[in-house]
């Protein structure tokens, strides 16, 4: 029978990071390892702390959606960060960066995944991953950023009508059970070497950009009330979208919520 059990020893045992994952928060049961990770850093845990919870009972995704987290079967973790200022906008970039090559890494004849820009990771065309960023910024250049990745695993999307069209797992995809821990630790590794990036000054947009399944296509973008309609032509430095409008005008997006059009 398989099994995928996970405790604050099995996961620091198994990770091969140097950062990420040097302090670890393990709970059975969390309203969201967002709120976790927040309460850790405001008690100045150290950055690399990772939250990860079995199961949420408040879990968010972006515009304060439900995330659908069931106990044992999918991944739920927040990472503290203290980017350096000009890295914070790459962080988004990153950990859906990350996430991708992480599952690339797990099956990659069978796993090829895209990006929905912003962060969204899909396989075959559904999400199988989100990215939540929450920073705390402070006047002299201090605070903290915490980095939020939910991601499908061993799911069954079917047994949950309000996502099973929409939504893919590791497990669904591949046909069979994988463990949480070995993409966990894929996961980490990847992210950090990213962020060691972009805290030296480099840029990920263009190994980002590549993955990024919205790129030349007619696209629908609510942002604030306001819906825009063009081409996705780019996305810049700061990984907000470049939109060619049918009027020939340009427009930089910052995040929203995208509608590919057929």
């Amino acid at each position: 029978m398989f099994s995928d059990h996970l405790s604050e020893e099995i996961i620091r045992d198994s990770l091969s990071t140097a950062l990420l994952g040097c302090r670890v928060a393990y709970f059975r049961t969390a309203t969201s390892t967002m709120d976790e990770a927040r309460k850790a850093a405001l008690e100045s845990a150290p950055e690399g702390t990772l939250v990860l919870a079995e199961e949420q009972t408040g879990g968010k995704g972006r515009f304060q959606r439900r995330w659908v987290s069931p106990p044992g079967v999918n991944l739920y973790l927040s990472l503290i960060l203290r980017p350096q200022p000009s890295a914070l906008f790459q962080l988004g970039m990153v950990a859906s960066l990350a996430l991708a090559r992480g599952l690339h890494r797990l099956a990659p004849g069978s796993l090829h995944p895209t990006i929905k820009w912003p962060n969204d990771v899909r396989l075959g065309g559904k999400k199988v991953g989100g990215i939540l960023i929450d920073s705390s910024l402070e006047v002299d250049g201090g605070g903290f950023s915490i980095v939020g990745v939910g991601v499908n695993v061993n799911l069954d999307p079917g047994e949950y009508p309000d996502i099973r069209d929409i939504a893919t797992s590791v497990r669904q995809e591949l046909g069979h059970p994988i463990s949480r821990l070995r993409l966990l630790g894929m996961l980490l590794e990847e992210m950090e070497q990213l962020y060691i990036r972009i805290q030296g000054g480099d840029s990920v947009r263009g190994e980002w950009s590549a993955l990024l399944d919205t790129l030349g296509r007619q696209v629908r973008v609510a942002v604030g009330g306001q819906v825009y309609e063009g081409y996705a032509q780019d996305v810049d430095e700061e990984g907000s979208l470049i939109l060619l409008r049918p009027d020939g005008s340009l427009w930089s997006l910052a995040a929203g919520e995208v509608t590919l059009q057929v």
